[in-house]
């Protein structure tokens, strides 16, 4: 099972020292999870270069200038320095990376997009849920998020399926998934079908169903649930208007 932790925050077009500013103060909000969630690198984009711990700030900063510098020779007319991100992996050696399941975290200031990707989660850790809730809680403890979503990717009889592309109730609407986070003070009686609801901040924490196995017909039914009870409190956006 491969897990897609997304977060939604407010924009901004950060230069390249502010961008790793924010992105020492996103890992730094989980580094504390679990062991293997403490030291970060950025990812190689090519072979000649290497990975660079994000604690060596100037090399960092000198990567995203790069990186920027190539995206605005390409597309001509693109956003201000910076606004490229940053793509952070938890381990420096490929042999690493395969032992922890292949962990990225990628950080776009300029889309107030984070992705945080897991891989093989159920076989490197024994508690799963707990591990993504404590990811999540550490993640929407920043202030600027406004949604937060977990999909998962998983084989099911010989088939490769996706919560978001494959189970989901509503395909013009962003989805919760296995769970997420809405802007906004939901109780129990408001979502009944919830495993779990927990504030934070100014808004909700939400585990549509303990363990989301995308063949556990259960399972699906109840985070489908829960995506109609959030559509019913108008916390799911719409993201297509054609398809409704």
């Amino acid at each position: 099972m491969n897990i897609t932790l997304a977060c939604y925050s407010l924009p901004n077009y950060f230069a390249a020292a502010q961008a790793w500013e924010d992105a020492s103060e996103w890992v730094a909000r989980i580094a504390n999870t679990h062991p293997d969630f403490e030291t970060w690198w950025t990812v190689p984009r090519g072979p000649r270069d290497d990975a660079i711990p994000l604690s060596q700030r100037g090399h960092v900063v000198a990567h995203i200038q790069k990186a920027n510098t190539q995206m605005v020779q390409e597309f001509l007319g693109s956003a201000g320095e910076g606004s490229v991100g940053i793509h952070l992996t938890n381990a420096a050696t490929d042999a690493e990376w395969m032992k922890r399941g292949k962990v990225s975290l990628a950080i776009h200031p300029g889309s107030g997009i984070l992705r945080l990707r897991l891989g093989r989660i159920e076989e490197i850790y024994p508690s799963p849920t707990t591990l993504i809730w404590k990811l999540l809680q550490g993640l929407t403890s920043e202030s600027r998020v406004t949604f937060a979503q977990t999909n998962v990717l998983q084989q099911v009889a010989g088939s490769v399926m996706t919560y978001s592309g494959d189970r989901r109730v509503f395909h013009h609407r962003e989805y919760l998934g296995w769970m997420g986070y809405v802007h906004a003070p939901l109780s129990a009686d408001q979502l009944p079908h919830a495993a779990r609801l927990e504030r934070q901040g100014r808004g909700t924490l939400i585990l549509a169903a303990d363990v989301l196995d995308l063949g556990d017909h259960a399972a699906v039914e109840q985070a489908n649930r829960t995506e109609i009870g959030l559509v019913d409190l108008g916390l799911l956006p719409v993201i297509d208007s054609s398809l409704m």
